[in-house]
């Protein structure tokens, strides 16, 4: 069982850790009771004395959901999942490698310390750093910065442009300014923070918050309701609108403008599709009006193990690539990073294609 593991640990580790799954050993007189498991029929009363419950009404049974299907337990209906949990389970519900006794000894021996990987470092965390690199690596962008949750992603990106930005304005002797960010109408970044600036899909979730005035402008999404070739002349007009609206945002204040962020597809404002001339058209701007390049939001719909290209971006980003770019929830994992290549996302979908059984890398 030595063989193939991923951490480099010995049988002898792998033993111990999936020993100690069982703690009876370890309390024979039976003084700390294991929790008393709420009955799945109970599972949404028992949240909403304590929890304010806004989502689906559906108790996922862990065990016997599986590829792409979904099992709810309260009632045992099973379900085709185009949810995904927001595009973070790109492998489906119990992909068989988890049923590897060494996979799972790895996975336990991982769960049972919350490492702060900023400060020290673990095996399991360098083998997944070198894993990702191989796997979903672009270059030139090889250097990452990993962080849980989208929104904060989000604000490490903006942070290293606003950094960049505000530090050549005060080499210039412009005094410490560059902070803004330029964005799009439907736009989701996420709900803290300096996102608050940016999303503005639905006013529930900005209103009351503090937030800056940060330049919007209108987004020249693709028009499907409309046939060819009109459906093209009309996205070409409105994208050559906001373009001489971009310009003259600029020209009157780029030197207080840090970055434009852009969703290449726009999944809470819309499901909102961008032509890949509009975003070559957007990469014209970053030289002339000292943006920090482009930092780009990449939604989870073409993230890892969904499609044959990372990120979608063989498609959407033609060389040169972005400084930044923040790929989606479906890597398991969210972040950002100046000059860095790193996960972070937004929703996705799943078509029935999602249901064959992938290799892990």
């Amino acid at each position: 069982m030595g063989k193939g593991l991923a951490f480099g640990m010995k049988e002898a580790v792998v033993s111990r850790v999936s020993k100690a799954t069982d703690s009876r050993a370890d309390d024979p007189k039976g003084k700390f009771p294991p929790a008393a498991s709420v009955p799945p029929g109970r599972v949404v009363s028992e949240l909403e004395r304590h929890v304010l419950l806004d989502g689906f009404r559906i108790v996922v049974d862990l065990l016997k959901s599986h590829d792409c299907y979904l099992v709810d337990a309260s009632t045992g209906r099973e379900v085709l999942d185009f949810y995904s949990f927001y595009g973070s389970m790109p492998v489906g519900f119990n992909h068989p490698w988890f049923d590897r006794p060494e996979v799972q000894a790895e996975l336990l021996l991982a769960a049972r310390t919350k490492v702060a990987n900023s400060d020290v470092y673990s095996v399991p965390y360098a083998t997944f750093v070198n894993t990702f690199h191989r796997v979903m690596g672009l270059p030139p962008l090889e250097r990452y910065f990993f962080i849980e949750g989208g929104a904060l992603a989000v604000e490490n990106a903006l942070k290293a442009a606003m950094d960049w930005k505000v530090r050549k304005n005060l080499a210039a002797g412009r005094g410490p300014r560059g902070t803004e960010i330029l964005h799009f109408e439907r736009a989701f970044h996420g709900r803290s923070g300096y996102t608050l600036s940016l999303t503005n899909t639905d006013s529930r979730k900005t209103d009351h918050f503090a937030k800056f005035n940060w330049p919007r402008v209108p987004a020249p999404w693709i028009n499907f309701a409309l046939p060819e070739p009109h459906r093209t002349a009309d996205v070409i007009v409105r994208e050559r609108q906001v373009e001489g609206r971009i310009r003259e945002i600029l020209d009157a204040r780029s030197v207080d403008i840090a970055a434009l962020i852009i969703e290449p597809i726009q999944g809470e404002g819309g499901d909102n599709h961008f032509r890949g001339e509009w975003l070559a058209t957007l990469r014209t701007f970053r030289g002339a009006a000292g943006l920090a390049r482009f930092r780009k939001k990449i939604p989870g719909l073409r993230g890892s193990g969904r499609a044959a290209t990372r990120g979608g971006s063989g498609q959407l980003f033609p060389a040169p690539e972005p400084a930044q770019l923040d790929l989606g929830r479906q890597s398991h994992g969210h972040g950002s990073g100046g000059s860095h290549f790193a996960p972070h996302g937004t929703g996705t979908s799943r078509d029935q294609r999602a249901c064959d059984r992938r290799r892990f890398p």
